[in-house]
């Protein structure tokens, strides 16, 4: 029995949980922030006044928390800092910003049954963003299903944003190439500046599909620059290299991503020129093709096997969480700051 399956990406241009800190008025910020600093100043005196430290914290009571990891304060046996570990941790609130909500939106506007993401925080920050607000505010009223997995390994990008997966159907294994090359130190720079992480997903009637998740070195300092023109080739050309290893007549494979580039481009070239690969976007009319906000051009790729080919519908790029004047967006997408992103999502949907 045939069954439909729709596929996307999408990167989320940073989704992250903020302080609560940062979430209040600024004058109550400012002073939160200030106890906090004094909290800070009291735990590096010797002896502790318990009784200040014991006043900050109250002070600063679900916004900030002291993490006691050798020592307690209360404990007779802390004296000061000799006999204490730890550190104040400011305490993360809900996902009530308008770009985040708007971010919610555009996923559950795409409805994809397994979708990848970019740029996201953490693996908890995932799955809070979907308990929370995906699934509470859009999927559930809507009648629509929860993702009952949401996957990510923390990649190599030291500001923290990571590549992930949300699945309705089972996956049966991760793969992570964080570590290659193999030793890689801070003078051997990573293959891929995040992942290329491989997820093995179970479809209907035993059969599987693989998915390779991926978020290529940016154009930073400057579109052009030679150094990450040639990290970007040689990611592409690690995929490829990976690819080799399946055969995509057969196999139902997909690489997906934001690869920061463009078709015509040099150092995606190894990896848009392989055979048995199809960019969907193909699909399209040139001008409808682009899925970042300027210049409009396509840098995120759903790239399928030439076994998925066969099974292709449909395909579109979802841009209403995209802020732009000749970009129709939602209603809740009023300026740059409460955009969702200002890349769309790349959608694909199959008859298996």
């Amino acid at each position: 029995m045939a069954t439909n399956l729709r596929l996307a990406t999408f990167n989320c241009e940073n989704l992250f949980n903020r302080p609560k800190v940062f979430e209040v008025a600024e004058s109550k910020s400012q002073k939160i922030l200030k106890d906090v600093a004094a909290l800070e100043a009291e735990l590096r005196k010797d002896p502790f006044d318990k009784a200040k430290i014991k006043s900050l914290l109250s002070k600063v009571k679900g916004f900030a928390k002291l993490n006691e990891v050798r020592g307690h304060i209360t404990s007779n046996s802390v004296k000061g800092p000799q006999d204490f570990s730890g550190w104040i941790e400011l305490i993360r609130g809900d996902n009530t910003d308008a770009a985040v909500q708007n971010t919610a939106r555009v996923i559950a506007e795409v409805n994809a049954d397994v979708i990848c993401l970019m740029e996201i925080e953490g693996r908890i920050e995932l799955q809070k963003f979907h308990d929370e607000v995906l699934f509470k505010q859009f999927l559930h009223p809507a009648g629509k299903a929860f993702y009952e997995n949401i996957l990510l390994i923390d990649g190599n990008d030291d500001r923290g944003i990571d590549v992930a997966v949300m699945s309705r159907l089972p996956v049966l294994s991760l793969r992570t190439h964080i570590n290659e090359p193999p030793g890689h130190n801070g003078n051997i720079a990573a293959t891929f500046s995040r992942d290329c992480l491989e997820v093995t997903i179970k479809l209907p009637n035993n059969k599987q599909l693989l998915v390779m998740v991926n978020h290529f070195k940016s154009k930073r300092p400057s579109p052009g620059d030679p150094n990450s023109n040639s990290r970007r080739e040689k990611q592409a050309r690690r995929v490829a290299e990976l690819l080799d290893a399946h055969n995509l007549q057969t196999e139902f494979v997909v690489v997906a991503g934001d690869l920061n580039d463009t078709p015509d481009s040099q150092p995606l070239k190894p990896l848009l020129t392989k055979n048995g690969l199809f960019n969907v976007n193909a699909k399209l009319p040139v001008a409808d093709r682009f899925t970042f906000r300027s210049p409009k051009e396509q840098i995120d790729y759903l790239l399928i096997s030439d076994a998925l080919k066969a099974k292709l519908t449909n395909m579109h790029v979802e841009r209403q969480g995209i802020f732009a004047g000749n970009i129709p967006h939602f209603p809740t997408v009023t300026s740059r700051r409460t955009e969702a992103s200002d890349h769309g999502a790349v959608v694909a949907d199959f008859v298996i």
